[in-house]
C-alpha cells in the first residue's frame, strides 16, 4: 500500500522565467514553493509545500 505523504510526484518542463512559474504551481497547487539548484540541498519547509528543482540543460 502506497502511503501519499511519501510520493514525490515530478514534472519535467523547460521554462524562460522561472519565478513566472513558481507563482504558477504555487497557486495552482494553493502551497508555498521553494526554488533550488539541482545541486543544492534544502530544508523542507512544514507541511504542504512544492520544490521546484531548477537545473540548466544545453540548448540545442
Amino acid at each position: 500500500m502506497s502511503n501519499a505523504a511519501d510520493t514525490r510526484p515530478v514534472i519535467r518542463a523547460s521554462t524562460a522565467d522561472i519565478a513566472t512559474t513558481a507563482e504558477f504551481l504555487s497557486c495552482l497547487f494553493d502551497a508555498p514553493v521553494v526554488i533550488t539548484a539541482a545541486n543544492s540541498e534544502v530544508p523542507a519547509p512544514g507541511g504542504r509545500h512544492l520544490v521546484m528543482i531548477v537545473a540548466e540543460t544545453d540548448a540545442a
